[in-house]
């Protein structure tokens, strides 16, 4: 129950994607996991009403995904942050720091499914981490 609560708290979703990938290179084999988690931020908006006047307070708020990757290969360990920018984004009434748990349960909500994005940003590494080992293949020769 606890790291539930504390998952809601910290604006990540509750479950894990964790994607894995076996990459054919010239230099061999190379394995690599991606693991998901959001960045969530927000801006505050509006201005509190003074005495008897409405207030037009707004909490925006926009998650981010972030998929770490690290590549083990013969040559070593290959890693990077790949970065999906608002997929996720929303606002509730009033100052952030009142909403943050409620935030959080909103971006718990928004990003339960997000496997296929995490997916496609490891198929689009895919060129990157051929790059990169192709890099140091020729540093090494």
């Amino acid at each position: 129950m606890i790291p539930l609560i504390l998952g809601l708290l910290l604006g990540a979703p509750t479950s894990e994607i964790a994607h894995s990938v076996r990459i054919e290179h010239a230099a061999g084999p190379v394995h690599a996991d991606y693991r998901m988690r959001v960045d969530v931020h927000h801006q505050q908006l509006g201005v509190a009403g003074p005495g008897g006047r409405a207030s037009t307070l707004r909490c925006r708020w926009e998650v981010d995904l972030v998929v770490d990757r690290q590549a083990r290969h013969a040559a070593g360990t290959l890693q990077r942050a790949l970065r999906q920018e608002g997929v996720a984004s929303g606002s509730r009434p009033g100052w952030c720091t009142a909403n943050r748990a409620v935030i959080a349960q909103d971006v718990a909500r928004a990003t339960t499914n997000m496997r296929g994005a995490v997916e496609a940003l490891a198929r689009q590494d895919a060129e990157m981490l051929r790059a990169e080992l192709d890099q140091i293949g020729s540093s090494n020769s």
